[in-house]
């Protein structure tokens, strides 16, 4: 079951407190900072009815996992909720050509961040995560996204495989992203991103899995040098939202 959990910095607390006050319990500013630095921060706060308590360095270390720059800022969140498959869909405009991001597994809390981010930024319609052997969302999730957790669906499913055969249903076309090395597949920069797309992106360590490989479309790689065998999730994934924008703009 999910759990209450902190958020920390100013920017993404910020952004929380413009979209969403009601998903935080209560913030900590800590004692003797400038009020003029948290001005932002106690007005949203106020005007969402967020309580505000001080707070010293020695109380912070105590609610927080590890050790990071909070900006003298934390914040009580209430558990993330997720978006559900079939709401989400119902909502999709397929005339608009969208494009939505599928994780397979992604562990890492930075590259889950990273993509939230990436794919905000280039007006992806939603972000699907598996339910098991996921990153969850976390404080260092929203630190990393810079404040993007939210502005974005992010739905959770039980079964990737099935909710790709649900979204082919839909419209989406199914495009997984491969190393460069991998025979059979096609590179990014020649590929047609003319219907509407779901990416899947796979686990840091193993990359795809066969399985879902499978339900795949086309396995599309992006061309490396000097040797390098494969990029980072969250770079990969940025790079192709980014093509995918990039021939949606020019049509």
């Amino acid at each position: 079951m999910s759990k209450d959990f902190y958020i920390y910095g100013k920017k993404p607390i910020e952004e929380l407190l413009a979209r969403d006050p009601k998903s935080l319990k209560r913030i900590y500013i800590k004692d003797g900072v400038k009020q003029a630095s948290f001005e932002t921060i106690r007005s949203l706060a106020n005007a969402g009815h967020v309580p505000i308590n001080g707070i010293d360095d020695r109380q912070i270390t105590r609610l927080l996992e590890d050790e990071v720059n909070h900006q003298g800022v934390i914040a009580l969140s209430k558990p993330f909720e997720y978006a559900t498959l079939d709401a989400w869909i119902h909502t999709v405009n397929m005339a608009k050509m969208p494009t939505v991001l599928i994780l397979d597994h992604i562990q890492d809390v930075s590259n889950l961040g990273a993509i939230i981010r990436s794919a905000t930024a280039a007006g992806v319609a939603g972000i699907i995560v598996a339910e098991l052997n996921q990153a969850p969302v976390t404080s260092a999730v929203y630190k990393t996204s810079a404040g993007t957790v939210g502005k974005i669906p992010l739905i959770q499913v039980g079964n990737i495989n099935q909710t790709i055969e649900k979204l082919k249903k839909a419209g989406f076309w199914f495009v997984g992203l491969g190393m460069d090395i991998e025979k059979g597949t096609t590179d990014l920069w020649k590929y047609d991103f003319s219907e509407p797309t779901a990416v899947v992106i796979g686990n840091e360590g193993e990359g795809l899995r066969e399985k879902t490989r499978e339900h795949c479309d086309t396995i599309v790689s992006i061309t490396m040098q000097n040797d390098v065998e494969s990029l980072n999730a969250s770079v990969s994934g940025a790079l192709v939202c980014y093509e995918i924008l990039r021939q949606r703009k020019t049509k």
